[in-house]
């Protein structure tokens, strides 16, 4: 994570978002663990438990990522 984002206060799991290629969960849910997606499917609730599952100590980010492209823009 950079500096600017740190400042921004963007966790490691959303600059991992905006910056990686996901295309190929393109339309499922994605859990996210540091900058790493640890389960992905068609169903939240059952991608949440298999990243608590294989990470149970950590807080999982779950997104569901766009079937179509996305233009993600922030300011402050």
């Amino acid at each position: 994570m950079t500096e600017r984002n740190r400042k921004q206060g963007m966790s490691p799991e959303f600059d991992f978002f905006v910056r990686s290629d996901l295309s190929r969960y393109r339309g499922k849910y994605v859990a996210m663990v540091g900058k790493k997606v640890v389960a992905s499917g068609d169903h939240a609730k059952k991608v949440w438990e298999a990243a608590r599952k294989k990470h149970p100590g950590k807080l999982p980010t779950l997104a569901k990522l766009p079937r179509e492209e996305v233009l993600v823009l922030l300011w402050r």
